[in-house]
């Protein structure tokens, strides 16, 4: 078993993992399972010892957990989430560190050298602890150097190769190849997967390009933090959808960032009036606003140009108008289509 948990990019480290694992497979197969929406119960009454679970785990799931032994566990990061749920930093952060409760000397820890904190946490492990680094920290494990995705030495592919944007899917993409290259997995196999994936669904996942625009699908966005990812993980000038229930926030933090890579926003919801306000603020001088996600998209479409990103981020949770972030993705991805078939 190969187990992946952190506060962010678990579902996408673990799909890239599998994926990889999976790849020309010889014999068995690598499965996704856990707190990716497949019950690791039922994944767990059909695999065999010719296959591997790659397991996300939440930092509920582990809570629980009193045997779970990864062959490699996998820490993505650690930032500030569920508190309301563990009553503190340090009983989430505990929760996290299960997952490294009962490995031993022969088992492996893949932990993000870039954060401080992590380095600390990993003296807590018998096992063997494999570091990877955007920001070259440690050559010891995954690290980027030269513009080139490497392990231990070894040069695999470039950076700008992979298919899914920003700096989170660089860490997201060394964590997951150190995972594949410690279970045996080639390079081949790491540059397939990595040139190749579209994304998690509606976790900035590239939908489509048409007529010069990029369309993603970033549902997933469901707070100020997440949209602010994916804003910087662009070059080109995006166009902006946003809006979504409203709890009290302002959007202040977003204004660096919309100063910086947007040209024109389309907002909805219960807060659009608030992130029309913000983008004012930040010069934008294309704010449009609309009743519902279905107008907002075909009104994005009108504001682009060759070039241009069209972005659902939402900033938002999607409970205004959606029962959840999934169903709103899905309402932007019918939208898309229908732009493209008309």
């Amino acid at each position: 078993m190969v187990s992946v948990t952190g506060s962010n990019g678990k579902t996408t480290t673990t799909t890239l993992i599998q994926l990889m694992l999976d790849y020309k497979r010889a014999q068995g197969h690598a499965y996704a399972a856990g707190n990716i929406g497949i019950p690791l119960s039922q994944v767990a009454q059909k695999v065999t010892d010719q296959d591997v679970m790659v397991t996300e785990l939440s930092s509920f799931q582990l809570m629980g957990t009193t045997t779970v032994k990864p062959k490699i566990a996998v820490l993505t990061n650690i930032y500030e989430a569920h508190l309301d749920f563990h009553g503190s930093r340090a009983n989430y952060v505990q929760a996290k560190m299960r997952i490294v409760q009962n490995q031993t000397a022969d088992d492996y820890f893949v932990v993000n050298w870039d954060l401080p904190e992590l380095r600390e946490l990993s003296q807590q492990t018998k096992a063997q602890v494999v570091p990877f680094s955007r920001l070259g920290a440690s050559q010891a494990g995954a690290y980027v150097e030269a513009g080139q995705l490497c392990f231990k030495g070894e040069a695999i592919m470039p950076v700008e190769e992979i298919n899914i944007p920003g700096d989170h899917n660089v860490e997201n993409a060394l964590a997951a190849l150190a995972g594949a290259k410690l279970m045996g997995q080639s390079n081949e196999a790491i540059i397939e997967v990595l040139t190749t994936f579209t994304g998690v669904k509606h976790r900035m996942q590239f939908v489509t390009e048409y007529q010069q625009r990029r369309f993603y699908n970033d549902s997933k966005a469901t707070n100020m933090e997440a949209t602010e990812v994916a804003l910087k993980s662009f070059q080109q000038p995006i166009v902006l959808i946003a809006g979504g229930l409203d709890r009290g926030f302002t959007f202040e933090p977003l204004l660096p960032l919309l100063k910086a890579h947007v040209k024109a926003v389309i907002l909805y919801g219960e807060t659009k009036q608030l992130l029309a306000q913000t983008a004012k603020e930040a010069g934008i001088q294309v704010i449009e606003i609309v009743d519902h996600l279905t107008e907002a998209v075909p009104a994005a479409y009108a504001a682009s140009a060759a070039g241009d990103v069209v972005l659902l981020s939402p900033a938002c949770a999607s409970w205004d108008q959606f029962k959840t972030f999934e169903e709103r993705g899905d309402v932007y991805l019918d939208a898309v289509d229908k732009i493209i078939a008309e």
